[in-house]
């Protein structure tokens, strides 16, 4: 990312901003529609790592580092204040699916709905 386009998308993370700290309801995002999920990309990707400071666990790639579900068991046990039953040392795609599964649960569990999930 070269220093126009930061600027570009600090400059429109500052116009989504209001004074409660929402975005702005009427914030025309025509046509920068990738800045803004790069925005909430980033984030997001920031606000999961200030939960799991304490971990010893850091994501710098959302797809890549939530994959196979250790660290986001362990966001959930954060958010959740309990332990979960996970595969610490995942060694395949089944045990990834079953760290995925248990924090799917465990936030349904809670009563919390996901909605509007994208890649």
């Amino acid at each position: 990312m070269d220093e126009e386009e930061k600027f570009r998308m600090h400059h429109a993370g500052l116009l989504a901003r209001s004074a409660e700290g929402h975005a702005a309801k009427g914030m025309r995002i025509k046509d920068q529609e990738d800045m803004w999920v790069e925005i909430q990309h980033h984030t997001f990707r920031n606000w999961v790592n200030v939960q799991l400071r304490d971990t010893g666990l850091r994501v710098e790639d959302l797809s890549e580092d939530l994959r196979d579900g250790l660290a986001l068991v362990t966001l959930v046990e954060v958010l959740q204040k309990r332990r979960l039953r996970k595969v610490k040392r995942v060694l395949n795609q089944h045990q990834a699916l079953e760290n995925v599964t248990t924090a799917l649960n465990a936030i349904s569990d809670d009563g919390i709905k996901l909605v509007n999930i994208g890649e």
